[in-house]
């Protein structure tokens, strides 16, 4: 025994010593790597930001967000002392960039009012570093049908990056539970009341709807929209604890990022701290504790459909893992997994790493699946035209819809971060025509360290040449059940 617990003890020192090791190598990294922070790393704004508890309506957690946004004015954009000076910075206030991110309705939570009595209600979560102008394309869709729409600023977003090195997942979900509440008051009962999200945003919704399934006091959606949903998140995430230990040394104290980089987006963050990796890790291991109790209860069934999105390729979720984590564990209720393929009729097939295609073929073969699957895919390998292919749940046959989309030339797949937005989106569009600012049609070229930023942030994708697929299912699943069937 004596032998046994002397070995115990070696193992345990030798972790610690290992996990010491990370820490420091990490720490010092960070130092070496990064470069400085500035004040939108650091400024603390947590007097005006909501926090779990906080306001006990979505009215003062407006009267919240408000004062927030004056603040940030006053201690960073205000006082030249601390402002950017880069030309294309959110944080310069005389760029084209703090323009949008200032003047517009985007960063901040925004209502959209139909102009007759609503036919329903929806809240619409933006994902991690974002805000919620990521979903405005999904939100007009809504309202086109008559939808009362709220797209919620989540807490620690929109502002300065640094709102995300205290944030929880608590006060994201807390929010969320606000909103939906005020939403779905927006109509009263008897009307329907959706919810959709992107990224971190679906995972948020998806727990609401499962927590709404034992709690009557939340209005429960009956339908989620989810684009890109972060069901599951590597569980490197979980030494993010560990690893930024030691920033409260101030020699050390960048080992609270994971990047920092120049803040030229108006509706995301570039910088990105390593709680907010935490955060959404702890969320998703909530999130699928959740589905093993309602699991365990015998009350998934009343899950809401679930139309969901996502990428064959995607650095940050994959397909099977909303299939394992989600769709794969709901009893059939007419839910869907809709995927986007690669570009097959460009010669980069064989560059793309095999892991994504070797997903997607093990999906193809599964036949058994409690829910529809559909695929956005090239007709043939000899043409950039898509066509849809679907297999009802539990059936084998295919259905082929050929659709009005083809690939962009030189565009090799979607992504995480581009499912929700068109392609002529005014700043992420690859498309956009007389766009004053825009990020999503950047394609530079030249010496290799030129620039600022790593050449590949203009590789990413950032918006969705088949929006128009996503939109036609949304307008799908809301038309009234005698109206005519949309074209795609």
């Amino acid at each position: 025994m004596r032998g046994l617990l002397r070995w115990l003890a070696y193992l345990a020192g030798f972790a610690a010593a290992v996990l010491a090791t990370i820490v420091l190598v990490f720490a010092v990294q960070a130092r070496l790597r990064l470069p400085d922070l500035r004040a939108w790393h650091t400024v603390t704004l947590g007097q005006q930001e909501f926090r779990a508890g906080r306001a006990a309506s979505f009215a003062e957690y407006l009267a919240l967000e408000e004062r927030l946004f004056v603040e940030l004015r006053r201690r960073v954009l205000d006082d030249a002392a601390v402002a950017d000076q880069q030309m294309f910075s959110r944080y310069n206030p005389a760029s084209a960039v703090a323009r949008l991110a200032l003047e517009t309705p985007f960063n901040h939570s925004y209502e959209l009012v139909p102009p007759g009595e609503a036919r329903g209600a929806a809240l619409l979560v933006h994902g991690l570093s974002d805000s919620p102008y990521s979903m405005r394309a999904l939100a007009e869709t809504l309202l086109a049908q008559g939808y009362y729409v709220l797209a919620l600023r989540l807490p620690g977003h929109g502002t300065a990056p640094a709102a995300l090195v205290d944030v929880s997942w608590e006060d994201w979900y807390g929010a969320v539970v606000l909103a939906a509440g005020h939403a779905a008051s927006k109509v009263g009962a008897g009307k329907p009341f959706v919810a959709g999200g992107h990224s971190t945003g679906a995972a948020l919704v998806t727990l609401y709807s499962l927590r709404s399934l034992a709690d009557p006091a939340l209005p429960r959606p009956q339908r989620l929209y989810l684009v890109s949903p972060a069901i599951g998140i590597s569980p490197f995430a979980a030494l993010t604890q560990a690893v930024s230990s030691l920033a409260f040394i101030p020699a050390f104290e960048k080992s609270r990022w994971m990047d920092v980089l120049p803040e030229y987006d108006p509706y995301k963050y570039n910088s990105f701290p390593v709680n907010a990796a935490r955060q959404i890790y702890a969320l998703t291991r909530v999130l699928q504790r959740t589905l093993d109790a309602e699991a365990q209860s015998g009350r998934l069934a009343g899950m809401p459909r679930v139309m969901a999105f996502q990428s064959i390729v995607d650095s940050t979720i994959t397909a099977p893992q909303v299939v394992r984590g989600l769709l794969g564990r709901l009893p059939p209720n007419g839910h869907e997994l809709l995927v986007f393929d690669i570009n097959r009729g460009e010669p980069l097939e064989g560059w793309i790493a095999p892991g994504p295609l070797e997903d997607l073929e093990r999906l193809r073969a599964a036949t058994d699946l409690p829910f529809r699957l559909t695929l956005i895919a090239n007709r043939s390998r000899d043409t950039r035209a898509v066509a849809a292919y679907t297999r009802r749940a539990g059936e084998r046959r295919v259905t082929i819809e050929n659709l009005p989309y083809q690939w962009p030339a030189g565009v090799f797949s979607v992504g995480h971060v581009s499912l929700p937005f068109p392609i002529d989106d005014p700043v992420y569009g690859l498309a956009a025509a007389g766009a004053g600012f825009n990020l999503g049609a950047l394609a530079p070229k030249g010496e290799s360290g030129a620039l600022v930023v790593s050449a590949g942030t203009f590789e990413r994708l950032r918006s969705n040449p088949f929006w128009g697929v996503i939109q036609a299912k949304i307008i799908e699943g809301e038309r009234p059940a005698d109206a005519a069937r949309p074209a795609p």
